[in-house]
């Protein structure tokens, strides 16, 4: 008799599909637009059956992508089954847009899709190939459960991406789905999971009992580091413009800004990458207040950006004050570079930069675990997303990945999240908000170019800054 296969679900991502209602989300999506290279068909659309031959071959490679949820019967915590029933068609589907499509209306439609809750009942992803885009360009819009993405054999995008220009090979095989437990046969083995301790968790009770003072010394030091790099979440902060209770709809927007252009700000103002993001932001959100006839100098605003630790596995979050009452640019640049610097020679623990350069796809994985750190964002805070790509060309059958965009879920009462991912040269900025709270978004993207523009404005009239003053490279 086969083996039965089950996988308990962590607290965390168990609490993630309690926190999901008919207003509020727990996946992430991520917008990839590509040239249409050899899978541009005739018609000018795309050739869909390639695409599901090529995904299709890559889900034997991520048995994770098939496994749906169960529960333990009267404990009702989730486990992780394979699908026995499982079909791709329910999972990569197609649309388009009138020829020829927009910016404006693929977000639009990713935001419609972004917005639905995936189906409990199977496999807690789902793909769309748009098509349509201006010169027959295509898009993948793919979400994911947050409980889902954390696993590093779920990393759909990785898995159909290639360095190379050449078509992609398609292997042939069956999968065969594990047996799952009956619900008495699942009931059972959680009751002697619960009355058999692991081995490992006593070890570290005996070891604790053993060494009390070292083990408390080390429990110490590590949480008095993590309260330090907090240290701005103790303070509350008021509400801001972006703050209201969430309803069901969501607005996107998307900006790409040419990397060298930051790069050529840092080198000017000093600090790293990452700062400069924050000063491009910071400005771009006082010139949208400005905008509503709302002054900064009367809004409090946070941003909670997570880093990643120096192991690369683990995301904490960041809270920097955003100077958007400063009127100037390099002068908000300072605050925040001041803020950060502080912050990273207290904790070593989130000593690394999220935006930095990789030469792999591995952004989907990095992206889940920065989302998992936004955990909580109140009143007055904006969850700000830094992410790596690649710096080399990606291709999908020989279609060139042009633009990249993630986008994070929204957080109980904060109306606004934004992203920006690097990929080869280019940074794209992802704005994602309740339309009912945060209206035309599209005036937000406009400013991040205002703002960009106006500080290589600055940049060129100072010229390199001291690297003694302005911190290291990212």
């Amino acid at each position: 008799m086969a083996r039965v296969y089950y996988e308990r679900l962590s607290d965390e991502s168990a609490g993630f599909l309690e926190y999901e209602n008919s207003r509020r989300r727990a996946h992430i999506a991520m917008v990839l637009v590509f040239e249409a290279g050899r899978l541009a068909t005739e018609g000018g659309g795309i050739d869909f059956e390639r695409v599901r031959e090529i995904v299709s071959s890559r889900l034997r490679e991520l048995p994770r992508l098939r496994t749906k949820l169960r529960r333990i019967p009267l404990d009702g915590h989730p486990v992780w089954v394979d699908d026995p029933e499982f079909n791709l068609d329910y999972h990569l589907q197609q649309s388009s847009l009138p020829r020829p499509g927009n910016q404006d209306q693929l977000c639009r439609t990713a935001a419609r899709i972004a917005a639905t809750r995936l189906d409990r009942s199977r496999p807690l992803w789902d793909c769309w190939v748009i098509e349509g885009l201006a010169e027959g360009r295509f898009a993948l819009v793919l979400k994911m459960h947050k409980a889902l993405a954390l696993f590093e054999g779920a990393d759909l995008l990785r898995a159909i991406l290639s360095t190379t220009e050449g078509p992609t090979r398609c292997g042939m095989g069956r999968y065969s789905p594990r047996p799952a437990p009956s619900p008495v046969e699942l009931f059972s083995q959680e009751v002697l999971r619960r009355w058999s301790p692991s081995r490992r968790t006593m070890g570290g009770v005996f070891n604790f009992l053993r060494k009390p003072s070292r083990a408390g010394r080390e429990l110490k030091e590590q949480a008095e580091g993590m309260l330090r790099v907090m240290g701005y979440r103790l303070r509350p902060a008021g509400e801001s413009p972006f703050d209201g209770n969430l309803g069901p709809h969501r607005s996107f927007s998307f900006q790409e800004v040419d990397l060298e252009s930051v790069q050529a700000i840092r080198r000017a103002l000093g600090g790293t990458v990452h700062d400069v993001v924050l000063t491009i932001l910071s400005g771009a959100l006082r010139r949208f207040l400005g905008e509503l006839h709302v002054s900064p100098v009367t809004v409090d605003l946070r941003g909670v950006t997570p880093i990643l630790d120096s192991l690369g596995e683990e995301a904490h979050p960041w809270f920097v004050e955003l100077p958007i009452w400063e009127e100037s640019g390099p002068g908000r640049h300072d605050l925040l570079c001041e803020q950060t610097r502080r912050i990273r020679a207290e904790a070593d623990a989130a000593s690394g930069e999220m935006l930095a350069a990789g030469d792999e796809w591995n952004a989907a994985h990095l992206f889940a675990i920065g989302a998992r750190a936004l955990k909580e964002i109140e009143a007055g805070q904006l969850a700000i997303l830094q992410c790596p790509g690649p710096q080399n060309p990606l291709y999908l059958d020989g279609a060139r990945l042009e633009e990249c965009y993630g986008i994070l879920p929204l957080r109980d009462s904060s109306g606004l999240g934004i992203t920006a991912m690097s990929y080869t040269g280019s940074i794209f900025f992802a704005f994602n908000c309740d339309p009912d709270i945060v209206h035309d978004v599209r005036r937000l993207r406009d400013a991040v170019d205002s703002e960009v523009a106006e500080l290589l404005g600055v940049s060129s009239e100072r010229g390199p800054a001291l690297r003694a003053v302005g911190g290291s490279d990212p």
